[in-house]
């Protein structure tokens, strides 16, 4: 762990706990506001050293303040946004359940400082279409509209309006299938729900599995997952109830002993939290930052059996139907299996206009000795913190 990295651990705790740091001499305040950003903390960190004064002239200073300041008027615009969606929803009965950022953000010691890059809403399968038509004649402009998620847009503000709170399955668990009526796990005033607090905390600990099974996680995951235990009164009894059931709960087990080792609240489950620590702090807030992307992609066919680079192309290049069909691009393909012929070539006709950088670095290495190397190590350890 670099001496940058313990110091942004120090800012986050100084925050969660309404104190205040000061930039030590060994910390280089670049490389602390490069890796801050990364982890999308750069406004929280800010916070708590803003009065130190050996940082006040560095170029870094001003871009951590344009951070917390941008920061804070991000929340009021999204705030105004969720505030029109209710109102949208509540006039026409429609039930609906804030969730992930869109709640967590207020438990905040300072709710303007939690970044959030989209605003997440659940609805009733049901109602999808009338969701639709009232968004979309009140100014939101419909982006996406393939698989379970319909993406809108309105005031440079993305909404994710949700069917299904996860998709597909995390790890080694299906997930999509255990959360699939997670409606039906909210308590409403009426027509706006709030999500069971032990099932809300279960799905937030399946995300982070989600994220760790993608790419990776960061920092702020974690944060998350301290302010929601503060805030709450949770009976961790069903909670694990539910990670039982699902089969995550020696992966919770890991995140929430590093909880409570970096901000005190909730229980040591005396796990070892090393590799994980490493981990959350390596590859910024959702794991892509200076990543080997092509381990990332060969550590996915290992888990599918496939060992040679080549198998690991072919994964790649030629997914399944069941993979590709909810893709937001691939909407063309849904309910219709017998294009998926077609599917895989428009996909690599995409791939190589709009994201040819990333098509680059996910295959350009797929044989190499290392990058092999990188993926053993990381089926390994999903397998050894209870991911896979």
């Amino acid at each position: 762990m670099t001496n940058e990295q313990k110091f942004l651990l120090k800012c986050t705790r100084a925050y969660f706990n309404g104190e205040k740091a000061v930039v030590p001499s060994d910390v280089s305040i670049d490389g602390l506001y490069e890796i801050s950003k990364a982890q999308n903390l750069a406004g929280i960190v800010f916070s708590v050293i803003k009065d130190d004064e050996a940082s006040r002239q560095s170029k870094a200073y001003k871009m951590f303040e344009d951070c917390f300041f941008d920061s804070i008027t991000r929340y009021d615009f999204q705030s105004a946004i969720i505030n029109e969606i209710r109102s949208l929803l509540e006039s026409e009965k429609i039930r609906h359940v804030f969730f992930k950022g869109s709640v967590i953000k207020e438990y905040y010691p300072v709710p303007e400082l939690r970044s959030m890059g989209d605003i997440d809403v659940l609805i009733g399968a049901s109602d999808r279409d009338r969701v639709k038509a009232l968004l979309m004649t009140n100014g939101f402009e419909l982006i996406n509209s393939n698989g379970p998620v319909y993406d809108y847009k309105k005031d440079g503000t993305l909404i994710e309006v949700h069917t299904k709170i996860v998709s597909g399955k995390v790890g080694g668990v299906n997930a999509e299938e255990y959360f699939e009526n997670a409606i039906e796990y909210a308590k409403f005033d009426e027509y706006c729900g709030d999500l069971e607090d032990e099932y809300h905390f279960c799905y937030l600990l399946t995300h982070i599995a989600h994220h760790f099974w993608f790419y990776g996680a960061g920092v702020k995951m974690i944060l998350d997952l301290a302010v929601f235990q503060r805030s709450k009164s949770l009976d961790y009894s069903k909670v694990f109830a539910y990670l039982d059931e699902l089969g995550l709960d020696d992966f919770a087990r890991v995140l929430l002993t590093l909880c409570h080792k970096w901000y005190g609240v909730g229980k040591d489950y005396k796990s070892d939290v090393s590799q994980t620590e490493e981990f959350l702090l390596s590859y910024g807030a959702f794991g892509n930052a200076g990543r080997n992307k092509a381990a990332v992609v060969r550590r996915k066919a290992l888990e599918e059996g496939k060992k040679s680079g080549f198998s690991a192309k072919l994964s790649l290049l030629f997914p399944s139907y069941k993979k590709i069909k909810d893709i937001p691009y691939m909407r063309f393909i849904q309910g219709r299996p017998y294009l998926l012929v077609l599917g895989w070539i428009y996909r690599i006709y995409y791939n190589l206009r709009y994201r040819k950088s990333f098509v680059a670095q996910a295959t350009s290495s797929l044989s190499d000795g290392e990058t092999l190397r990188q993926a053993e190590d990381e089926l390994q350890y999903f397998k050894e913190i209870g991911l896979l």
